[in-house]
């Protein structure tokens, strides 16, 4: 590869420049994906939900079973008044009101056990919707938080990004098309590094030790020297 050595040093220049572009790609890259809802987030607030609609159904169970008992309440009151008023005379018929009394009552209290796991169904349910509620809460208020963080960061990247593009198409400018062309094209096989620097006789683009007329070539910057193993162009 034979051109003006100043045209290493233009290289050099060059791949900085690619390199801090490559970063905030990525790194625009990375942060568009985090910005919007989690998966775990969207798992909460799903369950919040199920816990809002399981306190409305023991809810309204409870309040089924305290209807239950308001009615059977009701049919006690005119029965216990009727036996205890003495309008009835007739001991069988006493005999039979009193059974019926306490039929009802017994309803009553089986009505009134169930009552009492129903309220306690519902304390259990709104306790639970507290808790991840207030889980909720929290984690909405972090990813907030970082929504906002990303969205500046985005910002920012974005206006870099079309700096260090800007300062690309200058200094490519710069450089003789052919050359740019094996850079790129080394570049594109080497994670984005073209150049290497020299470290001693070593290549630290491969860590390739190398021999020492090339070594002496590349020193002497008279001509663009690669490396033999892995192609980049070499800099003292």
């Amino acid at each position: 590869m034979q051109t003006e050595m100043t045209n290493v040093s233009d290289l050099v220049r060059l791949q900085e420049t690619d390199v801090a572009l490559d970063s905030r790609r990525a790194s625009l890259a990375d942060a568009e994906v985090r910005l919007g809802e989690t998966e775990d987030l969207i798992a909460l607030r799903a369950r919040a939900d199920d816990l809002r609609d399981a306190v409305r159904k023991a809810q309204s169970a409870q309040k089924d079973i305290e209807v239950e008992a308001d009615d059977l309440k009701a049919k006690i009151a005119p029965q216990e008044t009727k036996l205890y008023s003495g309008s009835v005379k007739s001991p069988k018929e006493l005999a039979g009101l009193q059974a019926d009394i306490d039929q009802l009552k017994r309803h009553l209290s089986a009505v009134e056990d169930r009552d009492l796991e129903a309220l306690a169904a519902v304390d259990a349910a709104e306790s639970e919707l507290r808790s991840a509620s207030a889980e909720l809460e929290s984690i909405e208020s972090a990813w907030n938080e970082e929504q906002g963080d990303l969205r500046a960061r985005i910002e920012q990247l974005t206006t870099e990004i079309a700096e260090y593009a800007e300062q690309r198409d200058d200094r490519s400018a710069e450089i003789d098309g052919e050359l740019l062309r094996s850079y790129d094209r080394i570049r594109l096989a080497h994670a984005g590094r073209a150049v290497a620097k020299l470290d001693r006789n070593l290549c630290l683009g491969c860590r390739i030790s190398l021999p020492t007329n090339l070594v002496n070539r590349a020193r002497a910057g008279h001509t663009l020297v690669q490396c033999p193993n892995c192609e980049r162009i070499l800099y003292a």
